[in-house]
């Protein structure tokens, strides 16, 4: 092969590797198509569309870092006048999330041990919640109904989740480090009809934590 051939044949593989980096492939067990509305590695800047206010949130190393918003009670009832929801434990919102979606996403609870009811990730601001099970795995809890437990996933604090949730109004599928199925249900649901922001997802942290978001995928497959 020539220097110009090897010169071009360079540029195409520089190219073709650059599109595939940035056009995730969608795969779905629900959905035969959809339409990517949010990808982030968090090489940038704090995409506020989608993560809502930047207080509490930095982004260091690629990767998207959540922490408490004030470090003590007083200094957080002084700020805002009030003795309730003070920001004392980690809590990000990613807002915008359509009626039917595929989302992958990469996270960490980093926290020392478990505490009652956090870690949590809610599917609809208190609605469907994703849960670390105490003896390894995870939890899968319909909002007002049943919960159901895969232990083989092995989700865990201070570990990376790879997470990938497929879902639309009674039906969910959810997949934790390849562990999963999909759920039927007529309480599979992410509406809170008092959730005036929604639907959205939530994630608390609780006391001692940080959220770390390494990447995020969501497809919008209402279309």
């Amino acid at each position: 092969m020539n220097h110009t051939k090897k010169f071009h044949f360079t540029l195409f593989l520089i190219f073709s590797l650059g599109l595939f980096a940035e056009d995730p492939t969608f795969k779905s067990e629900l959905f035969k198509k959809g339409k990517l509305i949010y990808s982030d590695d968090f090489d940038g800047e704090l995409n506020r569309e989608f993560w809502g206010q930047p207080k509490g949130k930095k982004i260091e190393d690629g990767k998207l870092i959540i922490g408490p918003i004030f470090k003590s009670k007083e200094e957080a009832m002084k700020a805002l006048k009030r003795d309730h929801h003070l920001g004392l434990e980690p809590v990000a919102h990613i807002n915008r999330i359509p009626n039917k979606f595929v989302m992958h996403l990469r996270y960490q609870f980093a926290k020392p041990e478990l505490t009652p009811g956090r870690p949590s990730f809610q599917i609809g601001h208190h609605m469907i919640n994703l849960g670390i099970v105490k003896d390894g795995g995870h939890r899968v809890k319909l909002p007002d109904g049943p919960s159901f437990s895969e232990p083989e996933s092995e989700m865990a604090l201070n570990k990376w989740i790879d997470l990938v949730v497929e879902y639309e109004l009674g039906k969910i599928r959810v997949l934790v480090n390849g562990h999963g199925k999909t759920y039927e249900h007529e309480k599979v649901t992410m509406m809170n009809p008092k959730d005036k922001l929604g639907p959205r997802f939530t994630f608390k942290g609780g006391p001692d934590c940080e959220i770390l978001f390494d990447s995020v995928r969501l497809w919008d497959c209402g279309g």
